[in-house]
């Protein structure tokens, strides 16, 4: 009796110093692969300066989260429910802060889901396939000249599911 509660206090601690173990090498090994993998593969004393350009662009933007959503669509047979992660993105650290107050961001996200409202009573998100990029497009358009410092909606994630009437 006392071996099998030995096994049965001991396995577990075992497992876990185990577990614990091939956890920290493998996230080394990881962050290892990750810095050689970051590394150039071709170091050429050459650079393209439209390249610098873009990457300049691109660390100049920030993606500020908005929260998930969900539009129904409503169709003669079925209710089509959208569900989407919504994003930004800002030109500058501050209007990255200023919308991620609870009262601004609250108010661009309601802008978006009134653009969303009327996609969705239109034929933009009626069909079999939505283009979620012409649908971005179309949103920023609308929002851009409301929220200073709003280069892109983003949709970070974008699910459609069809439920059929009863």
């Amino acid at each position: 009796m006392k071996k099998i509660l030995s096994l049965l206090v001991i396995l577990p601690i075992v497992c876990l110093a185990m577990g614990y173990g091939i956890g920290g090498y493998l996230s080394t090994s990881s962050d290892e692969d990750a810095n050689i993998a970051a590394e150039p593969a071709n170091a050429d004393e050459t650079h393209d300066p439209q390249k610098d350009a873009d990457q300049a662009d691109d660390q100049k933007s920030f993606v500020v989260k908005l929260g998930q959503m969900i539009i129904p669509v409503y169709k003669a047979r079925s209710v089509t429910y959208i569900v989407t992660s919504l994003g930004v993105t800002v030109s500058d650290l501050g209007h990255a802060e200023y919308y991620n107050l609870g009262e601004n961001g609250s108010r661009l996200r309601d802008a978006i889901f009134a653009e969303l409202k009327i996609s969705a009573e239109g034929r933009d998100l009626r069909g079999a396939s939505i283009d979620t990029e012409k649908l971005s497009r179309d949103i920023t358009l609308e929002v851009q000249p409301k929220f200073e410092g709003v280069s892109d909606v983003l949709f970070l994630s974008f699910y459609k599911r069809d439920i059929a009437r009863s």
